[in-house]
């Protein structure tokens, strides 16, 4: 056997490789004889039709298609080992010429990383998070509006009252919609634009028409970008009367002791929240410092194993809101090519954090224990409430476990990393071990990932 190697992508390399006519003309009878098991051949049994009748049956050209699978993963082995490398996924193969025989096997490699030295590296962590009043307060203002209750009003009606219509719209002498007694919130998200604008200042009784245009993106496509004259009668209005901030407010809200303790628990609320954002934030920037000054290969087939993974993702959202992928690209008018190409992006950053993390896990000696995989799922498991043991039993199947400890493990290296960049750690020497932050990279494809439905 002779071969040659030739990189023709990154981390992906095409064998040549040529043989002796005497081992093609060996795997040529090997493939006519199975070829013969499973082609009836008239005149002869299974298997005993002769050499010569089975080319002429099923031509030359495909029988040495059929040779070249049968020699192919002895080839492939030889040359794998010889020159070193590691596959990827599996090798895709083709006769390139028949005489003399030449085979070409193209396998996409392992990723590699050249890890930088990110002892060396330091990115300034974010200041101590502040709440501020104007946060408090808007945080009481939506618990007061939930509160709020909605009473019958006499005069004009002005932004922020619900009304009650009789609103018909038309295009072109076209009746588009005609609803009695349809209740809407006049504000300023009211879609179509300039509809809440027109009807504030109408009192009770008084009929007016307003011209509008829907949005092209509108989710009725019968209204979509078309310009209407709508005629909206009012019927009635009312106003929100919001509850008093005071010590029966709090208890009606949570049973809190008095609205001091209303307002310092959702200060805490609200810093914890800040707080875990500055950390996210903190963790993105050292993440990417890393991987800027790391060196990364990869194959094109682990980008596009990640876009079946956030395809994999997408679907099942869609289906928890009783939709199909299908039915979304449809509305979306977008092909599922279209859609793997806007994914791609996305791929390939959470493929490059995947690959430094699982990287630094290694350099850093980090593993998961088997009490951390037992509370992961534990907490997975309780999310899901009344299904919680249909999904524990889904979550100890192997693939998912391996998608656990691939996350737990990449959250640890992140913290470890964070630690470590942002200059509040030891060296790895010293003996400092990293606990799980609560937002790190995400599980995926290059690790193994599989969900459960």
């Amino acid at each position: 056997m002779e071969y040659t190697a030739e990189t023709v992508a990154p981390r992906e390399v095409e064998f040549t490789i040529h043989l002796g006519a005497e081992e093609v003309d060996e795997a040529r009878r090997k493939a006519a004889r199975a070829i013969s098991q499973r082609v009836r051949i008239p005149g002869f049994r299974p298997g005993k039709a002769p050499y010569a009748l089975v080319e002429r049956t099923v031509g030359k050209e495909y029988l040495t298609e059929e040779a070249a699978e049968i020699l192919a993963p002895d080839l492939f082995e030889r040359v794998m080992q010889e020159g070193g490398y590691e596959a990827y996924d599996r090798p895709t193969l083709r006769v390139s010429q028949q005489e003399p025989f030449e085979l070409k096997i193209r396998v996409p490699l392992r990723p590699t990383v050249e890890l930088a030295d990110y002892h060396a590296i330091h990115v300034e962590p974010e200041p101590e998070v502040q709440v501020t009043p104007e946060q408090v307060q808007k945080v009481l203002d939506s618990f007061r509006e939930d509160h709020g209750t909605w009473v019958p009003v006499e005069r004009p009606v002005q932004m922020g009252d619900q009304v009650i219509v009789d609103i018909k719209g038309t295009s072109d002498s076209e009746t588009l919609f005609d609803e009695k007694e349809a209740e809407f919130e006049l504000n300023e998200k009211l879609i179509p634009a300039g509809l809440a604008e027109g009807v504030t200042g109408m009192s009770v009784g008084e009929t007016r028409q307003v011209a509008v245009t829907y949005p092209v993106d509108f989710a009725e496509e019968r209204l979509a970008g078309k310009s209407v004259d709508v005629t909206v009668t009012l019927r009635g209005a009312k106003e929100q009367r919001l509850p008093e901030l005071d010590d029966e407010f709090a208890r009606t809200v949570g049973g809190f002791a008095s609205i001091e303790e209303l307002q310092s628990r959702i200060r805490q609320a609200i810093k914890m929240e800040l707080q875990a954002e500055a950390e996210a934030r903190v963790a993105q920037r050292v993440l990417e410092a890393v991987i800027e000054q790391s060196r990364l290969e990869y194959p094109n087939q682990a980008v596009e194993r990640e876009i079946d993974y956030l395809i994999r993702q997408r679907e099942r959202r869609l289906q928890r809101q009783g939709f199909t992928l299908e039915g979304y690209l449809s509305l979306a008018h977008k092909s599922l090519a279209q859609l793997r190409d806007e994914l791609r992006p996305e791929a390939e950053e959470r493929l490059r954090h995947e690959l430094v993390l699982d990287e630094v896990a290694r350099a850093e000696g980090i593993e998961v224990s088997p009490e951390e995989v037992h509370q992961a799922v534990g907490e997975i498991a309780a999310s899901y409430g009344e299904r919680a043991d249909e999904m524990r039993r889904q979550l100890m199947r192997e693939d998912v476990l391996g998608a656990i400890v691939a996350d737990l493990r990449g959250r640890k290296a992140l913290a470890r990393l964070v630690e470590i960049v942002a200059g509040r750690a030891q060296s790895k020497d010293e003996g400092t071990d990293a606990a799980a932050p609560e937002q790190g990279a995400e599980e995926g494809p290059a690790t193994g990932e599989q969900q459960p439905e």
